[in-house]
């Protein structure tokens, strides 16, 4: 590949999307946002609502940090999540990017739980300054994570 040529889509949506995902481990939601569009809309597995703006993801965090310290809540800690068989194409100027995310994690006494699998849908667009951003993003948890069989 020519190094002064744009990457391609694939590798920008990849780039972006394993960027998500440490910030998430990292704890840093100001980053997971600035590759959000503002108005980003999420349907996201731990809702039914629709998540419309970085405002009611805000709630919807805070509401995820009030269900974990409930004594209900599973007793798991995330530590890494996965990427797998990412596909990108280009649809009337925006992308659309499918993949698998395979969540890792201990139990309270850091042992391994079978992961969390879920399959995920964005749209996503170039902005004019050459950034990418998530304009849509659909999570569905196919495999919720668990104790090891």
């Amino acid at each position: 590949m020519d190094p002064t040529s744009r990457p391609l889509p694939h590798e920008d949506v990849h780039r972006l999307l394993t960027g998500m995902y440490d910030d998430y481990l990292r704890g840093a939601p100001s980053a997971i946002d600035a590759r959000l569009a503002e108005d980003v809309t999420i349907f996201d597995s731990a809702s039914d609502a629709l998540v419309t703006g970085l405002e009611e993801l805000a709630a919807l965090r805070g509401r995820r940090t009030e269900i974990a310290a409930e004594p209900s809540a599973p007793a798991w800690t995330e530590t890494s999540l996965t990427v797998e068989d990412l596909r990108v194409r280009e649809v009337g100027g925006v992308l659309v990017a499918t993949w698998w995310l395979r969540v890792d994690g201990t139990d309270a006494h850091g042992v391994a739980v079978s992961p969390e699998l879920s399959r995920n849908t964005a749209v996503l667009q170039h902005r004019t300054d050459g950034t990418l951003r998530i304009l849509h993003l659909h999570e569905d948890v196919r495999q919720e994570a668990g104790p090891v069989i």
